[in-house]
């Protein structure tokens, strides 16, 4: 794949754009873009110990490389692929960086969650992969935007993904439980086995040897995805904590802060709707959550 694929002419030596220079000064407001089955977050910088469940491409905008720390064990570069559900110290000192979360829902989720135990972060080649940094760099700066930014963003992950494995298509039984749990986070493994007619235990073992996660972890992931769709809503964490699915507000503030380093009323409050407001909501998929729900009900088949 070529950086012309997303309209982009990546300037200077290493495939740099001129923009970078101007990274610190564009992004005193961080931008967030959620894609359906991806996020991307831009901002100045990020000093954070987390642990969530999606696939991480860490993209470091300015010309410094950002450090992931486990344990241990420290990885230094400008662009980082990290495995789900590790915990890692994210440090990229004073310079901007950008992330994208691939969800357990990405079709290329599985090439990363099911690598082998060593392969908890992976540094990826700058050159190879300008195209991805071209594509962050292009979000953080406001030139690429809607359906052009989704369609970049899937663009340049598949390439990343074909450099770790090849795409491994995941089973129609699992698909199956996969979009049960998306119109109800609450099913269990006995309605999920049911609905595909296999023993419970069978059913849980195909589900992880697919995502390289549980049904009940998928659950979670589906629950924060939700949430996220309230993002500068104004609407109290209690009600958004009960639409989602979770316990209580407390359960929904516990999990989030786990995820993303921050309390969810750093993210969730009105004021993030504001054209000056701390968090700039670049673009979102246009999704009404009840009338998604009912329409999956409608056509999903009967048990």
């Amino acid at each position: 794949m070529t950086p012309r694929a997303t309209g982009f002419r990546l300037d200077g030596p290493g495939g740099v754009p001129e923009h970078a220079a101007t990274m610190h000064k564009t992004l005193a407001t961080p931008r967030l873009g959620l894609l359906g089955d991806s996020f991307i977050y831009a901002g100045p910088n990020i000093q954070a110990d987390v642990c969530r469940h999606s696939v991480t491409l860490a993209c470091a905008i300015g010309p410094e490389p950002l450090t992931i720390t486990v344990g241990d064990q420290r990885w230094r570069g400008r662009l980082l692929a990290i495995r789900p559900f590790l915990k890692r110290a994210v440090d990229t000192g004073r310079e901007p960086v950008a992330l994208i979360d691939l969800e357990p829902s990405h079709p290329r989720y599985n090439t990363f969650s099911r690598q082998g135990p060593e392969a908890t972060v992976t540094e990826l080649d700058s050159v190879r992969f300008a195209g991805l940094l071209g594509c962050v760099q292009g979000f953080a700066d406001q030139r690429l935007t809607g359906s052009q930014l989704r369609a970049a963003v899937c663009l340049h992950v598949a390439d990343v993904a074909d450099s770790i494995g090849p795409e491994v298509p995941v089973s129609p039984p699992v698909l199956q439980m996969m979009a049960a749990v998306r119109m109800d986070p609450a099913s269990d493994l006995g309605v999920l086995s049911r609905r595909v007619g296999m023993p419970a235990r069978r059913a849980s073992q195909l589900f992880v040897s697919a995502l390289g996660l549980t049904v009940r972890q998928y659950a979670l992931a589906e629950k924060i995805r939700r949430a996220a769709m309230f993002l500068g809503s104004s609407r109290p964490l209690t009600d958004i904590a009960q639409l989602c699915g979770f316990a209580d507000s407390a359960h929904l503030a516990k999990v989030w802060q786990r995820c993303y380093g921050m309390c969810p009323s750093a993210f969730f409050g009105g004021r993030l709707a504001a054209p000056k407001g701390n968090l700039d909501l670049a673009w979102r998929q246009q999704v009404s959550l009840a009338g998604s729900l009912a329409r999956r009900w409608d056509s999903s088949p009967g048990d």
